[in-house]
């Protein structure tokens, strides 16, 4: 239960952090910088977590991560995903909103928790990314 309560709060740290991290306008280079921090603390390095496919990633989460605490940790990364995505351009913000979209999916698929939060999240990348399709893109 105590371990429980710990996550909970480290859940709404990141929520917190992660609010922080959008509302700031840096230039990228410290924006960089302080995604790679907020990976760091929160779900692992950005280098592994960040390159890897979606399938990937999965394999990654069930391999490294609690299973009470893995669907949630899979949220955190979507999250960061769909943070870096805001402020990159074409071709890397599509790339980073599809994964970000594919592992929202799962997390509509295997979560147990409705966000309306997240369902707006996804609305918002399949506009952008229909948008992108209808250009040729």
């Amino acid at each position: 239960m105590l371990q429980r309560d710990y996550f909970i709060r480290l859940i709404e740290e990141f929520n917190a952090a992660i609010s922080r991290f959008l509302s700031k306008k840096e230039d990228d280079l410290k924006r960089d910088k302080d995604l790679k921090d907020l990976y760091r603390q929160y779900v692992g390095a950005y280098d592994d977590l960040r390159n890897l496919s979606v399938d990937e990633l999965l394999n990654y989460a069930k391999e490294q991560w609690n299973e009470d605490e893995r669907i949630d940790k899979i949220n955190m990364v979507a999250e960061l995903l769909y943070a870096e995505a805001s402020y990159k351009v074409q071709p890397l913000r599509q790339i980073l909103q599809e994964k970000a979209y594919a592992l929202f999916d799962y997390i509509e698929g295997k979560g147990s928790t409705f966000s309306i939060n997240r369902r707006q999240k996804m609305e918002a990348i399949r506009k952008e990314l229909d948008k992108l399709l209808a250009q040729g893109q």
